[in-house]
């Protein structure tokens, strides 16, 4: 860690971290490799600990989010939690599957919600109990947002335009979806539990709650023309919407009417954080190399802008009175003064590709996601580099007797899995990984991710409960074991289900699943809490399933008197439980040309099942990959940025450059829909074509190629 405090940009640079930041980037190449798709979690030696992911005790975690922010690291796959007030890791978790990937990381006190735009899966993380609770497939295609307010989680599907409003814990919907025309932009929650989105074939900005189980629109703002190209931002208290046609910033406060500002310099392209805290707002103008701001934007806003000066600049983030520009190809953040006036950078050394810069919590976090360096900076403009390579403080046996690790049992032990963190007769187990001899990171093996999400169905005095394979790609799955208060069983590992007898009615239980191969144990994943009891539903009417797509299907029933959910499950392997309190439910990841039968369990409000009923077997329709229907692009003065739309199952894009300029180019692959060549020839003439890839590798037969343009000489 490196302290680099705020002062003029002539002042001498900051001292460089110590030699494990240095290590990283070998190190961290030296551990790609493919993992358990569970989070094995790397815990502080605290009382935090009991409570682990893993087998742990089965009380409440201590708050663990005050000041502090989970940042990913894609070569190591793993998501680290910084605390904002001494700069340092104290928590690290891992989803070793997603290696190499771009995972998106939502988070507030309460949940943690990590989404593989690559995979189109979602896992969400119960801070309160610490444990793996829900899972989501969103497929590989589309625009998905996931935001989380102070009690309720949103999922936004930007292109389609449906916001719903789901479980944190589960991820599964919790009422009807609200439909607004799409696309949309923006989406956050600000501190009234609001959550904005821009509408730009309206040319409004919506303010949406969450009450109960339904989201609403609570709040209309108009913003531009319909049709107009808008941004947005989300304020402490509203939102900040700019029309990118013009010079209009529209401040959109609830409950009161908007304010509108007027730009010192046109807004064309302008982009902003998806969050801004505090009192002042940052619109970049990357066409005009300059950033707008906006001091006091709900109430009585005040207009400045000032010139970065400098190329490659991103989407300018404020904090604290200051504006922190990140600089991806020098591994900096430049910071300014609201006037303009240049102080020291934020240097991140070992730094490569992007730059992250959210303000949260009170401080101001940098992340470089492609490496294993970060910083937070305080409001006093103070910024710390962090080694998120470091494991955090309490290695081996903590206070209390607590192991500062949440791996299973020692490798090679035999029986049974040991207690958390404890390796045989109770010996403190270390934390994976760790130097070896020449201060290199030794190669590890993994025990099993969390089999997530565990589905639990009650009855007179017992739950059966079912889980999907927990992914294992070291060692098979030798043993899963089930722990609940009073009680614990330990099965095969090809096992997929439990039955649960002798329990209390009337009792309230929560059950976690771990699997164990020769390696250790994974981590838990956890149900609810269910309360065995006498009484059962019948069985639901109507029960069918219709193929909506190549690898989506939904299923709908007729409603059950004294339902309160109902699990759909499927027959096939690789196809979690859903859970709905609606009649009708849409799964998503399927295998095209694969047939599925689905069933529909009604549950009362204690989690007693009913009788089931399935629906007669469905086959989805075989995949058939089109073409983008447009590839634009668009160039920079050293870049050239390839756009184009979303092909429905396409798992990633090759993007083959045409025109003169192409021979400073080469073919590339992308997982988005965007990608970014930095060309080190002269040429001046361009095409791009796209060309998409299925999951399995197959090409669609036709590509879409963008319009041949010449542009200027790149430096």
């Amino acid at each position: 860690m490196a302290d680099q405090p705020a002062h003029p940009a002539d002042r001498p640079a900051q001292r460089a971290p110590g030699p494990a930041v240095r290590r990283a980037v070998p190190a961290l190449a030296r551990r790609l490799r493919s993992g358990a798709s569970g989070l094995t979690v790397v815990l502080l030696a605290t009382a935090l600990i009991s409570t682990a992911f893993g087998v742990g005790a089965m009380g409440r975690a201590d708050e663990v989010s005050d000041g502090a922010a989970w940042l990913w690291s894609s070569p190591t796959g793993k998501v680290t939690r910084v605390n904002g007030n001494n700069a340092e890791v104290d928590l690290v978790t891992s989803l070793p599957d997603s290696k190499g990937g771009d995972v998106r990381v939502t988070q507030n006190d309460d949940y943690l919600l990590l989404h593989d735009p690559a995979t189109g899966k979602v896992t969400s993380v119960d801070l309160r109990e610490m444990g793996f609770s829900g899972a989501l497939e969103l497929g590989q295609s589309g625009d998905f947002g996931l935001v989380l307010g102070k009690r309720t989680a949103v999922v936004i599907d930007r292109a389609g335009g449906e916001i719903k409003a789901v479980d944190p814990a589960t991820l599964q919907p919790t009422g009807a979806s609200l439909q607004i025309p799409g696309p949309l932009v923006g989406g956050a929650f600000d501190d009234t539990d609001t959550l904005w989105l821009g509408v730009p074939t309206q040319g409004t900005a919506v303010g949406i709650r969450v009450e109960g189980k339904d989201a609403a629109i609570s709040q209309t703002v108009s913003v531009a023309d319909p049709g107009s190209d808008i941004a947005m931002t989300v304020l402490d208290d509203g939102a900040l919407a700019v029309d990118r046609t013009g010079k209009r910033l529209v401040a959109a406060r609830n409950g009161e009417d908007p304010r509108l500002v007027s730009s010192p310099v046109p807004l064309t392209g302008a982009v902003l954080p998806p969050r801004t805290r505090g009192d002042t707002a940052a619109v970049t103008v990357p066409g005009s190399g300059r950033v707008v701001t906006l001091t006091d934007p709900g109430g009585t806003p005040r207009v400045g802008h000032f010139a970065v000066r400098h190329e490659g600049g991103g989407t300018a983030v404020p904090f604290g009175g200051r504006v922190y520009v990140p600089f991806d190809g020098e591994g900096a953040v430049r910071v300014f003064t609201r006037e303009g006036k240049e102080l020291n950078p934020v240097r991140l050394p070992g730094a490569e590709g992007p730059l992250e810069v959210e303000a949260r919590e009170g401080h101001l976090f940098v992340n470089a996601p492609d490496a294993g360096v970060a910083a937070v900076v305080d409001p006093a403009g103070k910024a710390r580099v962090i080694d998120k390579t470091q494991p955090p403080p309490g290695r081996g046996e903590g206070p209390g007797g607590i192991a500062a690790s949440a791996g299973g049992a020692t490798p090679g032990a035999q029986g049974p899995p040991a207690p958390e963190g404890r390796g045989p007769g109770g010996a403190p187990t270390p934390p994976p990984g760790g130097d070896d001899e020449d201060g290199d990171e030794p190669e590890s093996t993994d025990a099993p991710g969390a089999p997530t999400p565990v589905t639990a169905e009650a009855g007179d005095g017992s739950v059966t409960l079912s889980w999907p394979k927990a992914y294992s790609p070291d060692a098979p799955v030798q043993t899963y074991v089930v722990t609940w208060k009073g009680g614990s069983t330990t099965l095969d590992g090809s096992a997929r289900r439990a039955e649960i007898d002798g329990l209390d009615n009337g009792t309230a239980y929560r059950f976690r699943v771990r699997a164990a191969n020769e390696h250790g144990t994974g981590p838990a994943a956890q149900t609810e809490e269910v309360t065995p009891g006498p009484d059962a539903l019948g069985a639901p009417e109507g029960v069918t399933a219709e193929a909506t797509g190549s690898d989506t299907a939904t299923v709908s029933w007729q409603a059950v008197d004294g339902a309160a959910d109902y699990v759909v499950s499927a027959e096939q392997e690789g196809v979690s439980d859903r859970t709905s309190t609606g009649t009708s439910v849409e799964f998503s990841g399927l295998a095209p040309g694969a047939t599925y039968t689905f069933t529909v369990t009604p549950r009362t409000g204690d989690g007693v099942s009913g009788e089931p009923a399935s629906a007669e077997p469905v086959t989805m329709p075989e995949l058939e990959l089109g073409a983008p229907e447009s590839v634009t692009f668009e160039t920079a003065a050293d870049s050239v940025t390839v756009d184009w739309s979303a092909v429905q199952g396409a798992a990633e894009y090759r993007i083959t450059p045409g025109g003169d300029g192409a021979a400073a180019l080469s073919e590339a692959t992308a997982s988005q829909t965007t990608y970014t060549y930095r060309p080190r020839g002269a040429g001046r003439c361009y095409s791009f074509t796209v060309l998409a890839i299925g999951p399995d590798g197959t090409a669609a037969e036709t590509p879409t190629t963008s319009d041949a343009r010449c542009v200027r000489d790149f430096n």
